[in-house]
């Protein structure tokens, strides 16, 4: 079974594995459970190194306790901050069919945003609308766009 991930309204198709802005790991994916559905596995480490969410084939391992976990089922995860804000979210729409959002720090001072509707990089640039096959492979996110890993 292939799944696509929508990703700020990009879509990628064909099972794609681990998704990265530049070398950065932000997210993997496979399929491999007795439902047939995405997995995802992502662990979110904060402006101090500290980790601050981990979740490991649609299981939440960890949430800090400043964040609010709405949902934590294997089908949809929604962690927010306090005041609402998502921190991260990952719901399976259907069998073939994973959306994931949530803000991603690549480093101390940066950070890529994936909300519902765009993409924003570190350098403010927005990425929408997007549709790449990703062919079984990895993903990396660049400023030029939304391309196969090398």
């Amino acid at each position: 079974m292939t799944y696509t991930l929508l990703i700020g309204n990009n879509f990628i198709s064909n099972s794609p594995k681990k998704i990265k802005f530049y070398d950065k790991l932000l997210f993997s994916l496979n399929e491999k459970n007795e439902n047939n559905i995405p997995q995802i596995s992502v662990n979110i480490i904060n402006s101090a190194n500290k980790s601050i969410i981990e979740i490991n084939e649609n299981n939440c391992k960890y949430c800090d306790n400043s964040l609010i976990k709405k949902r934590d089922d294997a089908d949809h995860i929604l962690i927010t901050e306090e005041t609402g804000e998502i921190m991260f979210e990952s719901r399976v729409l259907d069998k073939n069919t994973i959306l994931v959002s949530g803000i991603f720090p690549i480093d101390e001072q940066q950070k890529l945003i994936a909300t519902q509707n765009y993409i924003i990089l570190p350098s403010g640039k927005w990425i929408m609308h997007d549709r790449i096959d990703s062919n079984n492979k990895d993903i990396v996110i660049t400023n030029d766009g939304i391309k196969l890993s090398n």
